[in-house]
């Protein structure tokens, strides 16, 4: 089992009173982080396997949403260790921004699936590339917007120096 001091160690769950709302948004900081690191790994995969002619929609939407996802996994590292009073306006963000993802992540995973087609944005990508796809975007993606919104709507709900 992890311990306090190694999550001092990494700044993370730090907050002066600590509830499960902080425990939440510091596990979807985790997969955040990892998230992160799968989706470098399947965009290598990806440039590898397939080449670098994607498109211009599906290399801006990609870049786009990973610096969505970069953005609010620093914010819910912040977040772990905060004060609930402190960290309303940000839980609101975290909460909208989590809200969108897991819509994104549903037409995401409709299209590598094969059950939705949009060639415009890109083609259902076979093969490696397809399992890299599904394990960074469908599991590891899915999972991390799903914790942040949990974490954060628990914080909202609470009131001040609630633990």
């Amino acid at each position: 089992m992890i311990t306090k001091k190694a999550f001092r160690h990494i700044n993370l769950l730090q907050a002066p009173l600590l509830n499960v709302g902080h425990r939440w948004i510091g596990a979807a900081a985790l997969l955040g982080s990892l998230w992160i690191f799968f989706h470098l790994t399947t965009l290598v995969i990806t440039i590898l396997s397939d080449g670098t002619h994607w498109g211009v929609n599906a290399w801006m939407l990609d870049i786009m949403g990973f610096l969505a996802g970069f953005f609010f996994t620093i914010q819910c590292w912040k977040l772990s260790n905060r004060k609930i009073d402190d960290s309303r306006h940000l839980n609101h963000w975290i909460s909208i921004w989590a809200v969108m993802t897991i819509f994104s992540r549903i037409f995401d995973s409709l299209m590598l699936f094969g059950l939705l087609k949009w060639d415009e944005v890109y083609v259902t990508p076979m093969g490696i590339t397809l399992w890299a796809n599904i394990v960074s975007e469908v599991f590891l993606g899915m999972a991390f917007a799903v914790t942040a919104l949990t974490g954060a709507l628990i914080l909202l709900k609470r009131k001040k120096n609630d633990v």
